[in-house]
């Protein structure tokens, strides 16, 4: 006779998996990050060094919010995403639902600001929140963070996007050199790609003059000459009106980012304005018959 507590945990991975599928694709048409956050590029973002143990405690589920090696198994809730997951997720169930079970260990977590990742114990994280378990008990290493994390999707973008800043106006010194500059970004990522595009223009400068270029000289020309000229151009398409929440410097970034792409994929030379205009008429398409268009898109009908 078989076991009603593999039956249930059966019930409960089909279910979690299932709720994983529909998170994923709500997720992709409406833009929303699902993504389980990844210790290592938080921390490498963060510079986190030197963890300090905490002993065992008793850990609110819902603060868990990423993992050190697994981030790709699991999205935002913690819901499993691979079929191949599906033995030992049930196993882990069983032994949560069978109260003669000796139990489970405590899992080994992170912590930064309020906010934790694993670094064991996945699997029991993904069933407790299934199960809709609130606490688990965990063996805690705590990383003390120069800037607060609280929790939360806007924390985490809020202190990156410090961080990357910091870093950015230290290593471009923008504040002396362009004290005006009105560089201010609002999504993580887009710093690291204006360092790489002054990096790329201090070795065009080099080449074109035949001996190294300094790299505050190379900020500066390319803030004059390729950043003000761009922004003075996309003001003309009137595209900043469309995404009123977004800065002139975020759009600097999608603009360029998009006129690779365009470059990349047809060849030859693009022209600021119609990568602005291309990217406008991408992101144009809003309401149900966008939903429609994007989800036929992913599905690929």
């Amino acid at each position: 006779m078989q076991s009603p507590y593999r039956q249930q945990a059966r019930e409960e991975w089909d279910q979690a998996y299932r709720k994983a599928f529909w998170n994923k694709l709500l997720g992709s048409l409406q833009g929303r990050q699902v993504d389980l956050l990844d210790f290592n590029e938080i921390s490498n973002r963060l510079h986190l060094t030197g963890s300090i143990y905490r002993g065992v405690q008793t850990v609110p589920i819902d603060k868990i919010v990423g993992s050190v090696g697994r981030y790709n198994d699991f999205n935002r809730a913690f819901l499993p995403r691979k079929r191949n997951m599906e033995e030992r997720w049930q196993a882990v169930a069983m032994m949560y639902l069978n109260p003669a079970s000796r139990g489970l260990p405590p899992i080994e977590l992170f912590k930064v600001g309020n906010m934790y990742f694993v670094q064991d114990g996945n699997h029991r994280v993904s069933v407790a929140r299934q199960l809709k378990i609130r606490d688990i008990e965990a063996y805690v290493w705590e990383y003390p963070a120069v800037l607060p994390l609280t929790g939360g999707k806007d924390s985490i973008e809020r202190v990156l996007m410090e961080s990357e800043r910091t870093v950015f106006l230290q290593h471009t010194q923008f504040d002396l050199l362009r004290p005006n500059h009105n560089i201010c970004l609002t999504l993580p990522g887009g710093y690291t790609e204006l360092l790489g595009q002054i990096a790329h223009y201090q070795n065009v400068l080099s080449e074109i003059d035949e001996h190294p270029i300094p790299f505050e000289e190379a900020v500066t020309a390319w803030y004059d000459m390729v950043y003000e000229t761009t922004i003075n151009i996309l003001e003309t398409t009137g595209v900043f009106t469309q995404f009123p929440r977004r800065t002139p410097a975020d759009f600097y970034v999608w603009v360029s980012q998009h006129q690779r792409e365009l470059r990349e994929c047809y060849g030859g030379k693009v022209m600021v304005q119609d990568a602005a205009l291309d990217f406008s008429q991408h992101h144009k398409r809003k309401g149900l018959r966008g939903l429609l268009y994007r989800l036929r898109i992913r599905l690929g009908v």
